[in-house]
């Protein structure tokens, strides 16, 4: 009977996300068109958005959001070339306030146009190709709009945009900025550029800017060092050596984004349990970054660490994983941890692998079940929707109109 329950309340999950249900057929088309196909490493990417009412009736557009907080109107996912969702930046939000005048009616047969510049993301874009999916959300108000037709989840075609790397003149430029570092401003901007470029000859000025504690750009450095990737690892390695332990998670984060296996030697020492566990947490994390079979097998060795946090990070990895070889493992796992808040994040990863709500004992000993609307953040249900709908993935660029 429980388990009946659970596929019931899977089921309705997967039509809440379905975009059959979610945006409903007929009635609304959306598209997007980039203003120009090529773009360059920091240039604003404007995208126009165009919604055209299919239908026989009239439908309410709107920019409000009534679902636990105000949410997004209109949003862009963005893969990469290897069509593996960018994330954070994988969904940039673009209104969030509702704001019920700007109420807009779109009779049958019209259309609605809007623009939008993605001027500032938190993860700029590296030189490459780039698939966008547009995203609009008509959500229902407060309050009765006349009847209207709520539209729900819009979903557009993929269309495609190139980032096009800039010429050697304008890098050593930059690099220049990194020499004089009399502008802090001028320098960030030059650390963030080299480093989406993977500019190997950034390395040392970066590194010498990590190393100047009075620098307001030193976390920054490091960071860029980690987006360089393999060769910067050993100017990384040696801030583990030069710099206070208090910065030793910036470091550590860093060589996981390296997402190289040359990184593994100088995190492996520091899951050790006598480390401080606060350290091992970070090495664990960046382990999980590094797709490698070694660094998962050194995951799962993880699942038996005497410390909680450890454990939990260790489940953590392996649900996000989408590999579904560990469900055995974790499955065996659920009924042998003995601290709840594990117990918590090994339901979790289950239904982040399979869909599917498994039951656990919480803090009170009670048999509860992990839910998935409440227990998931936006960014996870929206990489669960990714997941369970392969299908509506990036398939091909639109047709030109």
């Amino acid at each position: 009977m429980k388990r009946r329950i659970m596929l019931v309340l899977f089921g309705l999950l997967v039509l809440l996300l379905s975009p059959s249900v979610y945006g409903v057929e007929g009635t609304l088309k959306l598209t997007i068109k980039p203003v120009k196909k090529r773009y360059t490493v920091f240039e604003p990417v404007q995208i126009q958005f165009t919604i055209k009412n299919i239908s026989q009736q009239p439908v309410s557009l709107n920019n409000l959001s009534w679902q636990n907080g105000s949410r997004w109107l209109y949003a862009l996912r963005i893969y990469d070339a290897k069509k593996n969702r960018i994330i954070p930046a994988g969904q940039y939000v673009f209104r969030k306030e509702p704001e019920p005048e700007e109420i807009t009616m779109i009779n049958p047969g019209e259309i609605f146009e809007h623009y939008l510049a993605i001027e500032e993301m938190y993860n700029r874009l590296s030189p490459g190709k780039y698939t966008l999916v547009g995203l609009y959300h008509n959500n229902p108000y407060n309050r009765d709009i006349d009847d209207q037709l709520w539209v729900g989840e819009l979903v557009s075609k993929p269309v495609e945009v190139e980032i096009e790397p800039l010429t050697t003149e304008a890098l050593d430029l930059y690099i220049s900025h990194l020499r004089q570092g009399d502008d802090a401003q001028q320098q960030f901007r030059a650390m963030q550029i080299l480093a989406l470029h993977q500019e190997p000859r950034a390395i040392s000025f970066l590194r010498g800017i990590a190393l100047q504690e009075t620098n307001a750009n030193n976390t920054e450095a490091i960071k860029a060092l980690g987006l360089i990737g393999e060769e910067a690892i050993p100017a990384l390695s040696s801030l583990l050596v030069n710099l206070d332990q208090s910065r030793w998670p910036e470091i550590i984060f860093a060589l996981g984004m390296t997402k190289s296996t040359k990184a593994i030697p100088y995190l492996v020492p520091l899951l050790l349990v006598k480390q401080e566990e606060n350290i091992s947490a970070w090495a664990l994390k960046a382990l999980a970054n590094i797709k490698d079979v070694q660094s998962r097998d050194l995951i799962v060795l993880k699942l038996k660490d005497p410390r909680e946090t450890i454990r939990q990070i260790a489940v953590e990895a392996l649900g996000k994983s989408k590999d579904e070889r560990f469900i055995p493992l974790l499955l065996e796992m659920l009924q042998n941890e003995f601290r709840a808040n594990v117990r918590r994040q090994i339901a979790k990863a289950l239904y982040l692998l399979t869909g599917e709500i498994y039951p656990y004992k919480d803090f009170q000993g009670k048999i509860t079940a992990f839910n998935p609307e409440k227990d998931l953040s936006q960014d996870e249900k929206d990489g669960l929707h990714d997941y369970l709908a392969r299908d509506r993935q990036v398939s091909k660029p639109e047709d030109p109109e």
